[in-house]
C-alpha cells in the first residue's frame, strides 16, 4: 500500500485512519479478526502530543499489532523508539462489530443518525505493550 502513489496525482493518498480502516476491511474480507485503534502520544523531546491510527489482528492467542501506515508490524515498541510516550489507546468498534449493542434506528434519539451514531469506542489506557 505504501509503496505505489496514485496514479492520479502521483502522490499517497490518505493518512494513518484511512490506512488503519482499509487494513482493517483487508483482514477481516480475508477472515483475520481485526480491530481498528487510535491514540494520542507525547513527543518526549517537545512535549507535543498527536494523535496516531493502527490496527490490531487476532493470531488466536492475542492481538497483534500492526501499522500500515509506519510499515510496522508486531512491533508497538516502535512508538516510545521513536521518541514518545504516554501512548493512551482506544479501540473502536462499529455496527458491525459483535458487540455493538445500540438501538440501529435511532442511537441517540435525537431522530438524526450520523456515522458516529453507530461507533462505540473503549478507551484501553496506557497499554503496557505499547509503552
Amino acid at each position: 500500500m505504501m509503496d505505489h502513489p496514485s496514479p492520479i496525482n502521483g502522490k499517497y493518498l490518505g493518512v494513518c485512519d484511512e490506512y488503519g480502516t482499509l487494513y482493517t476491511a483487508f483482514a477481516r474480507a480475508l477472515g483475520i479478526p481485526t480491530r481498528f485503534l487510535s491514540f494520542s502520544m507525547r513527543e518526549v523531546a517537545t512535549g507535543n502530543v498527536s494523535g496516531h491510527a493502527i490496527a490490531e489482528s487476532w493470531n488466536g492467542t492475542t492481538w497483534v499489532h500492526s501499522d500500515p501506515t509506519w510499515n510496522v508490524f508486531d512491533n508497538p515498541q516502535v512508538y516510545r523508539t521513536a521518541g514518545n510516550d504516554h501512548i493512551n489507546i482506544t479501540v473502536y468498534g462499529d455496527a458491525d462489530d459483535s458487540y455493538y449493542t445500540q438501538d440501529p434506528n435511532d442511537p441517540t434519539g435525537d431522530g438524526i443518525l450520523r456515522y458516529e451514531d453507530f461507533r462505540t469506542q473503549i478507551l484501553l489506557g496506557e497499554v503496557p505493550r505499547y509503552n
